[in-house]
């Protein structure tokens, strides 16, 4: 008889898709529903990517329990067709050994999650943006040797992300922004009995910029941009949850953010982050302090890096 010493993940099929992605949002409390300018806009309101200026490649990272996640995106902004592009984000769970009644390893479990994003955003009016991903969801639970009776398969399914973002006021201080997320079929791996329906949610989000008192006579300044987010699963708004963050700098040069997300499923809690760019090049490091949660371990760090061109 084959034992598997460790748990599979659980729910793995679509659980990972309320993971947050993206240092620069995690570190201001994971509000990214009004975030612009940004490639990871993709992964909290796809209409974040009209505002893109410049070809973008980024690579973002980040630990949880159970493994890692990584994500590698290009986007292509064009004054024409709109901004489009696309993504590849993999969720590691690490290998799982199984192991016979004399405790020798006989076989070996892989699951993975992967989701596949194709992206298209586009301004409209110079105040209004719009965008939407298609998506392919994968869960791979790949066995190689004896595993016995532990599961493994593979199950495919579809959604979509719509988003809108709206600015307002002067020089487009306040960004309001709204979101559906995941909206699709459920992830089937073992059987119908056992899908995972995905977990599609309705937020709403705005950001404020404010500039404050000049550096220098080059009227060079610091501004601070203030953000709340609050999302809830659709059809069910009484479980609603909110995020706060704040993002401090000068320019893109240097960025400063806290945050605190005030939500369920384990990724409660407050959060700290920084952002440094230089030329084309920019790294945004990000930590969040979590208690009471199985999904990721208590002070996950995430590692974002982009470059323009």
């Amino acid at each position: 008889m084959c034992l598997v010493a460790q748990s599979q993940p659980l729910n793995s099929g679509a659980l990972f898709l309320i993971f947050p992605v993206g240092a620069e949002a995690v570190g201001m409390g994971q509000t990214g529903v009004a975030l612009d300018g940004r490639s990871e806009a993709v992964f909290w309101n796809p209409a974040g990517l009209a505002t893109l200026e410049d070809k973008e490649f980024a690579l973002h990272t980040a630990t949880l329990a159970a493994g890692r996640t990584h994500v590698v995106s290009a986007y292509f902004p064009s004054s024409r067709l709109g901004v489009i592009g696309g993504a590849v984000y993999l969720v590691d769970y690490g290998d799982l050994e199984s192991t016979d009644s004399s405790g020798a390893t006989v076989g070996r479990l892989s699951p993975r999650n992967f989701e596949f994003l194709a992206s298209y955003a586009t301004a409209v009016g110079g105040t209004v943006a719009l965008g939407v991903n298609y998506k392919l969801v994968q869960f791979r639970n790949d066995c190689s040797g004896n595993c016995g009776e532990a599961p493994s398969g593979e199950g495919v399914t579809h959604a979509l992300d719509l988003g809108g973002q709206f600015a307002l006021g002067p020089e487009q201080a306040l960004r309001i922004g709204v979101a559906l997320r995941h909206i699709g079929f459920a992830l089937q791996v073992q059987n119908k009995e056992q899908a995972d329906p995905l977990p599609a949610r309705l937020a709403v989000g705005a950001r404020y910029r404010i500039g404050l008192r000049p550096l220098g006579d080059d009227g060079e300044r610091l501004d601070l941009r203030v953000a709340a987010d609050f999302d809830s699963p659709w059809g069910n708004y009484e479980d609603a949850e909110m995020r706060l963050g704040f993002d401090l700098g000068f320019r893109e040069l240097i960025r400063l953010r806290g945050g605190y997300a005030f939500v369920e499923d384990g990724l409660s809690g407050p959060s700290v982050g920084v952002g440094v760019a230089s030329g084309s090049i920019g790294v945004d490091l990000a930590r969040s302090f979590l208690s009471g949660t199985e999904l990721v371990v208590s002070n996950p760090t995430f590692f974002s890096f982009r470059v323009t061109f």
